[in-house]
């Protein structure tokens, strides 16, 4: 089972700030519901199965908002709210809601794909529906192996009762289109988030250019003074452990250009980043500061206070990184926690939350994915840890819960890892969604 999915698709022709020159989207033209249904595979990504999907058309004329829920989970949730009262928890319905009201919906197409019988679908999607369909005109659709009919619909004529060709659906203009403009459709939503494992030599390189820069760390460590002392964990400004983290800050930058410049080249594609490239990143990223730096380098705006973190170990006041104690820094150390707290409210806090820019998280999540293809799992909690922080930022939850896993599975004790599991268990939606009056 997966938790609600959430997913902002920016419109085409504006992508908003902070968009990579050149990775403008084309637009994909819509013209009946029946293309917005055949659509859904490539809005998501993935082929769905036994759930129930929405689309968002906007008084604008585009998609607004897609969100994606398990059959289990709602049959589940159901289940469970009959003996709450009240519910214990905001349901889906409660909280898809109040989104869909927020994107300025006016339409709004359900799509059931599932191989049950078509009333027993409708019994498990109704409560949703029904909370819909008193914000904006619901039009209901059910996706069977057989074909597709209106979920609602009891005219033979219109719908046959085992639905039309869904031959109609996959081969049709619309999903063309959408092939064309970068939206690739894997066959399950596993198997679009699964990393594949680079080949072995590629994986060989990338562990010996991971160890050497461990090894090298450890060494200048023991030079600054055995690894004992604040200076000599943390080192202070100019010093050569600020120096070295700066520089993986500034190897992930490299990076995140090069798989930028790639992406636009190539949507959907596979950047080739070099393997001791991939390596020396998991290495700088398995240093806590680093790997701050890095997740704050990502949130328009912060690119300073990003630098900072990686020069000198600021204490945390808002756990974005509690995995080491901090280091001194009197007031330079607080500016820069002020400064942080203020970039994470980007994140968390719907009153100034931005969502993620489509580029470079896109980019970001292509540089993560390709660390942990290549390197040994003793360093893949970092890089899965942000892929995780990034999911759920875009509003991913099953994305983010999946990579989180992971990360708590290559280390248990990954701090940041648990408090990200924490929160999707508690079900805190990023703040430019609860902005929108979700949560």
């Amino acid at each position: 089972m997966h938790p609600t999915v959430v997913a902002q698709f920016p419109d085409p022709h504006d992508p908003g700030p902070g968009a990579p020159p050149g990775g403008v989207e084309p637009a994909v033209r819509v013209r009946t519901t029946r293309d917005l249904v055949a659509a859904v595979p490539a809005l998501l990504g993935y082929r769905p199965q036994e759930s129930l999907t929405v689309v968002c058309v906007t008084g604008a004329g585009t998609v607004g908002l897609v969100a994606r829920v398990g059959l289990d989970d709602l049959a589940a949730e159901r289940a469970a709210s009959a003996g709450s009262h009240p519910p214990a928890a905001l349901g889906v319905r409660d909280r898809l809601v109040p989104a869909v009201r927020g994107v300025g919906t006016v339409t709004l197409v359900a799509v059931v794909h599932s191989a049950r019988d078509r009333r027993a679908v409708r019994r498990v999607v109704a409560p949703v529906l029904d909370g819909l369909d008193a914000v904006c005109d619901v039009d209901p659709w059910h996706v069977a192996p057989t074909g597709y009919r209106g979920l609602d619909c009891e005219d033979p004529s219109c719908c046959p009762p085992d639905g039309h060709p869904t031959a109609g659906l996959e081969h049709g203009a619309v999903n063309a289109a959408l092939v064309v403009a970068g939206r690739t459709v894997a066959p399950s939503w596993e198997e679009a988030h699964r990393i594949v494992r680079a080949p072995e030599a590629l994986r060989s390189r990338a562990a010996r250019a991971a160890s050497r820069a461990a090894r090298a760390a450890a060494d200048r460590r023991e030079d600054a003074g055995g690894g004992t002392g604040t200076d000599a964990v943390h080192g202070p400004p100019g010093s050569r452990e600020s120096r070295r983290r700066t520089a993986g800050l500034d190897l992930w930058h490299d990076l995140l250009r090069h798989a930028a410049v790639a992406l636009r080249a190539e949507p959907g594609g596979t950047p080739e980043l070099g393997p001791a490239r991939l390596g020396r990143l998991a290495a700088a990223l398995a240093d806590v500061a680093v790997r701050d730096a890095v997740l704050l380098s990502l949130i328009p705006g912060a690119d300073d206070v990003a630098r900072r973190t990686a020069a000198r170990r600021p204490a945390s006041p808002v756990g974005v990184a509690r995995d080491e104690s901090a280091g001194a820094g009197g007031a330079e150390s607080g500016d820069v926690e002020v400064a942080t707290a203020r970039a994470i409210a980007r994140v968390v806090d719907p009153r100034v939350a931005v969502a993620p820019d489509p580029g470079t998280a896109a980019a970001a999540r292509a540089v993560l994915e390709q660390v942990v293809a290549h390197v040994p799992r003793r360093w893949h909690a970092p890089p899965l840890t942000l892929l995780g922080v990034l999911a759920w930022w875009q509003g991913d939850g099953g994305l983010a819960m999946r990579r989180t896993s992971a990360a708590i599975e290559a280390d248990a004790q990954h701090r940041l890892a648990v408090l990200l599991r924490g929160v999707l268990a508690a079900a805190v939606p990023p703040g430019w969604v609860r902005a929108r009056g979700v949560g």
